[in-house]
Order: structure tokens, then C-alpha cells, then sequence
């Protein structure tokens, strides 16, 4: 009986809660401040930030919602470089077993020149509720990434433009749609300072801010705000040759702590 209460609360919660799904250790540790910035995670925000990769890379990132003794996300990402084209496919599991919300997504990216890139990514999203069977719909993504200086980059993405919903009535079920605008600003190459303003076109302006500074070569300390609702974010990475750990927690004023730890390899 437990379970089947916390199935119907949590969705409510993936509903009104979980409209982005989750970029990484790295990006979360930023306050999600994505649009602008290159990482194997832009497959969950902006698709052209994949085009940073230098090699092949798998990710794998792991959160845990600490109000649920079940609560969790499962994330897993790839991105394959060849020549200036770039292809990703991404996997997300969030929730309990009694309900859950899997996106799966294939994203493909170009780089024209040295300073634009442009990608889009195809989503399927599914939600399961045991006993009352599941709900499927897809969604599009497209985005851009812009480099002004080797100091200033630019960014512009917008999630599931065609307000693609799911088709069921046993929950009501919201996927997003949202445009996203960013800037990077790097005055230093141990330095990164990100800002993004997102519009929810059902929700009031978002404002996220980040910093990811490389302490050391093996080390980097992140931290970043968000503001609607205000959330404060904090984040290390370890970097070892091809091998790269990162562990982040964001505060949530009503969910509390969400840790979460990633682990990429770059082949």
C-alpha cells in the first residue's frame, strides 16, 4: 500500500518536478547553467554541445533522491566523433518500480567551421505505472552553439517545440517545452563561468548561474544557483588520463539533497 501511494505522489512529482531531465555531474554541479557549454550531458540539453568531444566517450551517472527510500535516476550516454559530425544516444530511467519515466534519445551534431554547431535529437519517452499500464510519445530537440571569442560562446536550444504530450488518461503527463539561451565566458583555461535564462512556455523565466574552476590538473571544484525554484548546486571532478569522476549535490527547497556521481571514459 505504501508503494502504490508513493507511485500516484511521484507522479505528481515527475509531472510538476522533473521537467529537465538530468545533464550529468558535471552540469548539474553548474546549476545546469548547459546551454553554452560543451560536455558529453549536452545530450540532455543542448544536442550541439556535443560536438566538444575529442574521442569516442561513455558515461554513466547515477542520482538518488534522499526523500524516497527507492527514488533514483539511472543515466547512460555516448557520443561517437567522425570527421565534423557527431552522434549521441543518451538512456534515462528515473522513479521507483511501481512507476518510472524512461527517455531514450539519439542525437546527431555538425560543426560548420571552428565556431558554429548545430544539432537536433529524436526522444522517446515512455512512462510504466504498475496496474495501470504505460504511456509512449516522442519528442524533437534542436540547438546551436555559437563560439564569438576563445573567451565568449554562446548557446540556444529548445526542448520538445511541438508540445508533444502523452496520450493517456490515467495520469497527466507534461513534457516541457522550453527555450533555453546561454553564455560562457573563460577567462583563463582553468576557468568557466556559464549563465542560462530558460522560458518553460507554462512557467515563469528560469535563471541559472555556474562555475567550473580546475583547481588542479587532476582536480576541478564547481558550484551554481538556480532560481525558479532557488536551488544552490555543488560539485567536484576528478580527472585521471582518459577516466573522469564527477560527484555533484543540488539543494532543493522542498526535496531536500539529490546526490549524484558520473563516470565517463574517453576512448
Amino acid at each position: 500500500m505504501r508503494k502504490i501511494l508513493l507511485a500516484f505522489i511521484l507522479s505528481f512529482f515527475i509531472i510538476d518536478t522533473f521537467g529537465q531531465y538530468n545533464q550529468g555531474a558535471r552540469l548539474t554541479a553548474m546549476g545546469n547553467a548547459s546551454a553554452a557549454v560543451n560536455d558529453i550531458w549536452s545530450l540532455n540539453a543542448n544536442p550541439a554541445g556535443i560536438t566538444g568531444q575529442k574521442s569516442a566517450t561513455a558515461a554513466l551517472n547515477y542520482a538518488r533522491y534522499l526523500f524516497g527510500d527507492e527514488l533514483s535516476e539511472q543515466s547512460f550516454a555516448f557520443v561517437l566523433p567522425f570527421n565534423t559530425n557527431f552522434a549521441g544516444l543518451s538512456v534515462n530511467r528515473y522513479g521507483i518500480s511501481e512507476l518510472s519515466e524512461i527517455k531514450a534519445a539519439l542525437g546527431l551534431a555538425k560543426k560548420f567551421g571552428e565556431d558554429l554547431s548545430i544539432g537536433v535529437k529524436a526522444n522517446v519517452h515512455q512512462i510504466k505505472i504498475t496496474n495501470y499500464g504505460n504511456a509512449t510519445t516522442f519528442s524533437v530537440d534542436a540547438g546551436v552553439n555559437y563560439t564569438v571569442s576563445n573567451q565568449i560562446g554562446l548557446g540556444l536550444y529548445v526542448n520538445n517545440p511541438s508540445s508533444q504530450k502523452y496520450k493517456t488518461t490515467n495520469v497527466q503527463s507534461y513534457i516541457p517545452t522550453t527555450v533555453n539561451f546561454g553564455a560562457i565566458y573563460k577567462p583563463s583555461n582553468k576557468l568557466i563561468l556559464a549563465a542560462t535564462v530558460a522560458k518553460d512556455f507554462d512557467r515563469k523565466f528560469d535563471v541559472s548561474v555556474g562555475v567550473d574552476y580546475k583547481f588542479y590538473e587532476l582536480l576541478s571544484l564547481r558550484g551554481g544557483l538556480s532560481a525558479k525554484p532557488f536551488k544552490q548546486y555543488f560539485g567536484i571532478g576528478l580527472n585521471y588520463q582518459k577516466l573522469m569522476v564527477d560527484i555533484a549535490v543540488e539543494s532543493h527547497p522542498q526535496i531536500g539533497y539529490t546526490p549524484q556521481i558520473g563516470l565517463s571514459y574517453a576512448f
